[in-house]
């Protein structure tokens, strides 16, 4: 029986220095991410697909004001193409930045925008100019690509594509 209760004793007593570290491990605030794994060793879905940590959306917001989601656009249709990542697993506040490249492989336009959560949900959604822009002066058509990083990553946490056709 002593046993019991010492061993019952050395738990409580672990536990409680565990909690009493823990205020000052959140103080400290969030510390630079290593790249996350790639999606196939992400959170496992019901389905038993693999759910990435962060997902990206594209809606177009045509000339005669409605909005078209998808990744296939007319360029000459779209004002403004707005790119959503929509964050699963987030925590605490960070940084989001996200690279438009050109169907050539050239980098078009870096943004980076602050992300915060709590409840490990967050989204971030961006703009792009299309109608008037280099986009359609130059025709850049064919398909794009968008990376998404966190933090300081050098590796994307993600990517999508999405296509502007003539």
């Amino acid at each position: 029986m002593r046993r019991v209760l010492d061993t019952g004793l050395a738990l409580v007593l672990v536990g409680g220095l565990a909690l009493a570290g823990a205020p000052a491990a959140f103080a400290a605030g969030p510390k630079p991410l290593t790249p996350p794994p790639p999606p196939s060793r992400g959170a496992r879905l019901e389905s038993g697909h693999h759910r990435a940590p962060a997902e990206v959306t594209f809606v177009a917001l045509t000339q005669n004001g409605r909005e078209r989601r998808g990744s296939h656009f007319t360029a000459a249709r779209v004002r403004v193409l707005k790119i959503k990542v929509e964050w699963q697993t987030l925590v605490g506040a960070h940084t989001q930045q996200l690279e438009l490249i050109t169907p050539d492989g050239s980098i078009y336009q870096r943004f980076t925008a602050p992300v915060e959560s709590v409840t490990g949900r967050a989204w971030v959604e961006t703009r792009v100019p299309v109608a008037g822009s280099w986009i359609t002066r130059h025709s850049l058509e064919g398909q794009w690509e968008v990376k998404v990083y966190l933090d300081e990553a050098v590796t994307p946490v993600t990517t999508a594509t999405f296509t502007l056709a003539k």
